[in-house]
């Protein structure tokens, strides 16, 4: 099956932002056998393949997408946001409500929905505009990044937005370890490249939650760490029992104990990325995490 991941909805930031989802769906789909592009421009009409949307509509992105599906068109939409009644993410983020508004309007053209917060109300909620499925952000061959020639000097790394509470989080445990290069951060959303090549520098890759009410691993920064080579510890998080991703990184049970075991990672992080990274590979293959996903909503390839 041909894939279009077309990008035409996307600014320049927001490509930043999905460019590791972007990225990890591209070649899992690849290692699945599909033949995949990318796009910021253009759609392919339903005799050549299908397109592929990231979820970010507006009016206008809604009304291309309408004029496509009537000269043929076939769409898919990825959606990396939690809908509650608040919308996106519990209200978090006040300018991703009309978004969150928008998203029924541009859902009625799309044939297939892969979201990638797990939970039964948001397979309940994506359901309402077509047929859904959970996809998890796992493992693909192309993706591994070679090995390093350097020792790091951080102990641990942690990137993405930087909110009050993981700025907390960070500078107590920065304080628990007593070290001027106890954590780096990348923080600015730069390029996949640039980012690895900072985290690159830590032996310990940190998953902080963003908000309190927000207890979802972040699949992407798991991910990105297993296949950079660095292994994952990751504070409390609610659903982590229900999660695969707690059969192979290592959730702490309570803040003590987070602080501790990062510490205890910290001295043997090649061992422990090994065995993170086998686990890895075999639990959240392409086709657990979207081949599965592809049947499920009956995708007709």
């Amino acid at each position: 099956m041909f894939f279009l991941i077309n990008l035409f909805n996307l600014n320049e930031a927001s490509r930043k932002i999905f460019e590791d989802p972007v990225r990890i769906i591209e070649h899992q789909l690849r290692a699945l056998g599909h033949k995949v592009e990318l796009s910021n421009d253009q759609f392919v009409l339903a005799d050549e393949g299908v397109n592929l949307i990231f979820e970010n509509f507006n009016p206008a992105a809604t009304a291309e997408i309408a004029a496509a599906k009537a000269d043929g068109a076939r769409f898919l939409f990825v959606a990396t946001e939690e809908p509650t009644p608040k919308g996106w993410n519990h209200g978090l983020i006040t300018e991703a409500l009309k978004r969150y508004n928008e998203f029924p309007n541009a859902a009625k053209h799309c044939e297939g929905i892969l979201y990638l917060i797990p939970g039964a109300h948001v397979h309940a909620w994506y359901s309402q505009w077509a047929p859904s499925a959970f996809i998890e952000l796992g493992y693909a061959p192309t993706l591994v990044r070679p090995a390093e020639p350097f020792e790091p000097t951080f102990d641990f790394g942690f990137f993405g937005s930087m909110t009050q509470r993981r700025y907390k989080v960070l500078k107590r445990l920065s304080k628990y370890v007593g070290s001027q290069k106890a954590v780096r951060i990348e923080s600015m959303f730069p390029t996949a490249e640039a980012r690895d090549k900072v985290m690159r520098e830590a032996r310990v890759i940190l998953q902080i939650r963003k908000d309190n009410r927000m207890g979802y691993v972040s699949s992407m920064r798991c991910n990105v760490a297993l296949h950079l080579g660095r292994p994952v510890i990751a504070e409390p998080h609610d659903l982590a029992d229900q999660s695969p991703w707690s059969k192979i990184v290592k959730f702490s049970e309570s803040s003590e104990t987070f602080l501790q075991d990062a510490l205890l990672m910290r001295c043997a992080w090649q061992g422990v990325h090994s065995a993170q990274f086998e686990k890895f590979r075999s639990v959240l293959t392409p086709q657990f995490c979207i081949g599965r996903a592809l049947e499920e909503i009956r995708l007709d390839t």
